[in-house]
């Protein structure tokens, strides 16, 4: 059967409303930022994609106001803005803004670690190797940059929970919500795994030294370059 004009008329695409299927139904619009967040940090949506409300709506199942409600969650992520007489789409950022926003992420993170390892105890650390070994198996196997990034986010976090700062820690993880679409496609460069697994075990042997100055000083390195490197993929300079 052809399609209808309305359905020749659509915006988005038929897997955005797919990855709602099968989840655990809760709030309505929890279950729509919940499958947008998702298509936007994997691509699938890109920077510049309309999200008309009332196609969200329908493919979703749900009234206007719960998508109206997940749009402003998104647009407090950073990840959909709201422009005048043309509604929400999908954000982006310019190479200056992935810049500042990886300088400032670095440098917070410098922090996280310097305060987690001076608080470190043998459960955070085994909570730490654990997450090391998580992604070393786990990144290799993965199907997607999306699955590589939450591994490789996982190491750095267990590592900052022992920080016991709840708002640097907020603020981080904003961060990394705005930067993500951005700065994890260095994961899929060739060779560029085995790199970060040494950069990721050195982090780890410091955390053993309980060196907190070390682990401080590789975890900005490690965020700046895994940045300068993601910068020179969009630009088209390493292939992905």
């Amino acid at each position: 059967m052809p399609p209808s004009g309305k359905d020749r008329n659509r915006m988005l695409p038929d897997s955005i409303f797919d990855a709602a299927i099968g989840q655990k139904r809760g709030a309505a619009s929890v279950m729509v930022s919940a499958a947008l967040r998702n298509s936007i940090l994997s691509g699938i949506l890109p920077a510049g994609q309309p999200l008309p409300q009332s196609e969200l709506a329908a493919g979703f199942g749900t009234s206007i106001i719960p998508v109206r409600e997940a749009l402003k969650q998104l647009e407090a992520e950073g990840l959909v803005t709201f422009m005048p007489n043309r509604g929400a789409m999908v954000t982006g950022m310019s190479e200056q803004d992935i810049i500042e926003y990886s300088e400032i992420r670095a440098s917070l993170e410098e922090m996280a670690a310097r305060h987690a390892v001076s608080r470190m105890s043998r459960v955070d650390l085994a909570r730490v190797e654990d997450a090391y070994d998580a992604f070393v198996q786990g990144a290799a196997r993965a199907t997607g940059r999306h699955h590589s990034g939450e591994l490789n986010r996982a190491f750095h976090n267990a590592i900052y929970a022992a920080a016991q700062r709840p708002r640097l820690l907020e603020m981080i993880d904003d961060l990394h919500i705005r930067l993500n679409r951005y700065i994890r496609s260095h994961l899929e460069i060739k060779g560029r795994k085995e790199v970060t697994d040494i950069e990721h075990e050195a982090i780890m042997q410091a955390c053993r030294r309980r060196d907190a100055e070390e682990v401080a000083r590789l975890t900005k390195r490690h965020i700046l370059e895994a940045a300068d490197i993601s910068l020179q993929v969009i630009r088209g300079r390493i292939p992905d």
